[in-house]
């Protein structure tokens, strides 16, 4: 009897036994897969592409919240640091920052499709007002309306162009924005995120369209210092601004293989348009000398331009007397009254030195070559007027002597 109770509790303690193994089993399975359907589904906010993506994360959060909410208790307890409901919020705050991220893009995305737009229409027009202007410089003899004209036509394209530069420059803006620009590299996601099929093909290609719209317009019209300072802070925001993204718009726009090239090639582009905006000057001070019939050795630096000065002065002293005195002065005159004092002087010569294109040294030495040149062809006559003077000191000398002879005798 006794041996059948004991039995019977054994066989009762073995089946309590095996009901709260099993409970707990159960229980560790149970949260076992919220754990694993909350992971994938934190990973799948993390890793959508698109906006689209991301609403069908919205779904999974609503299909966990479903099947565990009767486990509630049991994930308080079992959750760690976070509990249930702490747990659903954190997925509600991370996809609601998701899809922050995706309406900022998406509206820097239409944003960047409009630019798109005025930037191709005022390609279009820099274009042919180019090929305007460079018809208009071509003619060396211009009359009073046609130049008028080219200077129209220049305002006109220099403000065109400045206003797309500005709309490139807000197209990068938006395809970069600031939290993106501020990271040292950009992961696939951001990758993903950026870039759009629509921009590919044109965003590289409008920003060197830019630069060498830039170059043309140097190259195809005559500047004054105020217009290349205008000119050298545009070039050195737009150089500063493809610093701070450049490397990255190129890895998110680039073809696989072409990375390295393209960035090679917009680099370049703005050496080039440096190095066009420095040589513009010496262009410009060329054509002062040449619209007023001066051909000069050609120049690229401030020793050339002052040996090429210094070479023409020296030629014209070697022809004094081989030439007609009326044509000697007629070419000192163009060079000297009508240009250097008219536009390379007052105009040309503090832009020059200021930004180190030409030396203090190179300056004396050009003005002093300069009044050599005028003492030749206008030989000084100082000596004429100190023998003047000369004759008249003696004569009021010898005048006052004879009076005061003459006051002596007169006295006696």
């Amino acid at each position: 009897m006794k041996s059948n109770y004991l039995i019977k509790l054994f066989i009762l303690l073995l089946t309590f036994g095996l009901i709260i193994t099993l409970s707990a089993q159960s229980d560790r399975e149970i949260v076992d897969k919220f754990k694993a359907e909350y992971a994938a589904i934190e990973k799948s906010i993390k890793d959508a592409t698109t906006s689209q993506e991301l609403n069908l994360v919205l779904d999974k959060v609503t299909i966990l919240k479903q099947d565990f909410t009767q486990h509630k208790e049991l994930l308080d307890k079992s959750l760690y640091p976070d509990k249930y409901d702490e747990s659903l919020e954190k997925l509600n705050k991370a996809y609601l920052l998701r899809q922050g991220d995706f309406s900022t893009i998406d509206v820097l995305q239409t944003e960047v499709g409009e630019l798109k737009q005025q930037v191709e229409f005022l390609n279009k027009r820099n274009n042919e007002l180019l090929v305007q202007v460079q018809k208009l410089e071509a003619q060396r003899d211009k009359d009073a309306k046609t130049i008028k004209k080219l200077e129209n036509l220049v305002v006109e394209l220099r403000s065109s162009i400045r206003e797309r530069d500005e709309l490139v420059l807000s197209m990068i803006d938006s395809l970069m924005p600031p939290t993106m620009s501020d990271k040292e590299s950009l992961t696939l996601e951001d990758k993903n995120m950026i870039a759009t099929k629509e921009q590919k093909d044109n965003v590289l290609n409008n920003v060197k369209t830019t630069i060498r719209d830039n170059i043309r317009f140097i190259q195809a019209t005559s500047l004054k210092p105020d217009d290349l300072k205008s000119i050298r802070e545009q070039q050195k925001d737009f150089a500063s601004k493809w610093q701070k993204v450049g490397v990255k718009l190129v890895e998110v726009y680039a073809e696989d293989g072409k990375k390295s090239d393209e960035l090679n090639q917009i680099d370049e582009l703005f050496n080039e348009w440096a190095a066009v905006i420095k040589q513009e000057a010496w262009e410009s001070i060329n054509d002062e000398f040449s619209l007023n019939g001066i051909e000069l050795m050609s120049f690229r630096n401030g020793d050339d331009f002052t040996a090429s000065v210094e070479t023409f002065i020296g030629d014209e002293l070697k022809n004094l007397g081989l030439k007609s005195d009326e044509e000697s002065k007629r070419i000192y005159s163009q060079f000297v009254d009508s240009t250097w004092f008219v536009s390379i002087q007052p105009v040309w010569m503090g832009y020059l030195v200021e930004n180190k294109m030409l030396t203090d040294e190179n300056k004396n030495k050009m003005e002093s070559k300069i009044a050599e040149w005028k003492y030749a062809l206008y030989p000084s006559v100082w000596w004429f007027y100190l023998m003047i003077a000369a004759v008249v000191i003696a004569g009021a000398a010898i005048y006052f002597l004879i009076r005061k002879k003459r006051q002596n005798r007169v006295s006696e």
